[in-house]
């Protein structure tokens, strides 16, 4: 082989290998801007979506609440009611209400950041070049998910049970009363 060969394959793998790293980088940034568009458009459609839960979960909620009273009225006239009773139960229902209500929509808020986060970490992992600042986003996101739920999980088990304290303590009182009467004709 001359030299003058060398040179012109010397030129010649130069230039494939720069023509082949442009066609790389450019499909890396079209796959780069596709899955940040990708992203973008289903966080747009998942909030909107949240949005749309969000109101149909309290319209649920005031309905159901709007039905109990009126189902609660409706007996008022029954010879089977029973006013201290029925007192008890409207309270212990009225509570299990609210306190479901407040309970859903910490799920809710919960389930929307958790996306959110979610929508963010994909998009910082999609404009990154480096595979090691990649897996470093991944990894981070990872821990901070499981934190954030053992954390969340601590909170639903303490409005839960608060919600059953609650729920219960109406109850509790016309027991006691109970107690109280048998007590006295013992």
């Amino acid at each position: 082989m001359t030299t003058k060969t060398s040179k012109i394959n010397a030129a010649d793998t130069a230039a494939v290998t720069k023509e082949i790293e442009d066609m790389v980088a450019s499909g890396r940034k079209s796959l780069q801007d596709a899955f940040i568009n990708g992203t973008e458009t289903a966080e747009k459609a998942f909030k909107s979506n949240s949005e749309t839960f969000k109101t149909n979960y309290e319209k649920v909620v005031s309905e159901g609440k709007s039905g109990f009273e009126k189902a609660i009225k409706s007996l008022e006239g029954s010879q089977f009611y029973d006013k201290n009773n029925a007192e008890s139960f409207v309270k212990a229902s009225n509570t299990a209400v609210e306190k479901s209500e407040k309970i859903g929509a910490a799920m809710i808020d919960f389930g929307t950041g958790q996306l959110q986060e979610a929508f963010n970490v994909a998009r910082s992992i999609a404009e990154t070049d480096d595979v090691t600042k990649a897996v470093e986003i991944q990894t981070e996101y990872a821990r901070s998910a499981v934190q954030n739920y053992m954390s969340e999980c601590g909170k639903f088990n303490s409005l839960m049970t608060d919600a059953a304290k609650s729920v219960m303590e109406p109850f509790s009182a016309q027991y006691a009363n109970s107690i109280d009467m048998f007590s006295k004709h013992a």
